[in-house]
């Protein structure tokens, strides 16, 4: 009778360690935003703009010998002004 006891509070417990490891895991946060980079690249020759640059660095040294300009992302700056908000 105590084994049936014991093996009962066993399961219980696995369920509910169970159902709070799923809970933590679904409550993980996701990005703020899908367009996280802060600098886009404007391609003169394909008229193309490509926002995927973490630094301005980054971008200048993709069109340097190619053309274009780097600017910073307008998604960034408008949820850089949401943020001092």
């Amino acid at each position: 009778m105590q084994e049936t006891t014991l093996s009962k509070l066993f399961t219980l417990l696995s369920i509910v360690f169970a159902g709070l490891a799923g809970a933590d895991y679904l409550s993980v946060a996701p990005a703020a935003s899908t367009n996280a980079y802060g600098y886009c690249l404007q391609d003169y020759s394909s008229d193309m703009r490509k926002c995927h640059f973490d630094t301005l660095e980054q971008c200048i040294v993709l069109i340097s010998g190619r053309g274009g300009s780097c600017a910073r992302s307008p998604s960034s700056a408008v949820e850089a002004a949401m943020a001092t908000n």
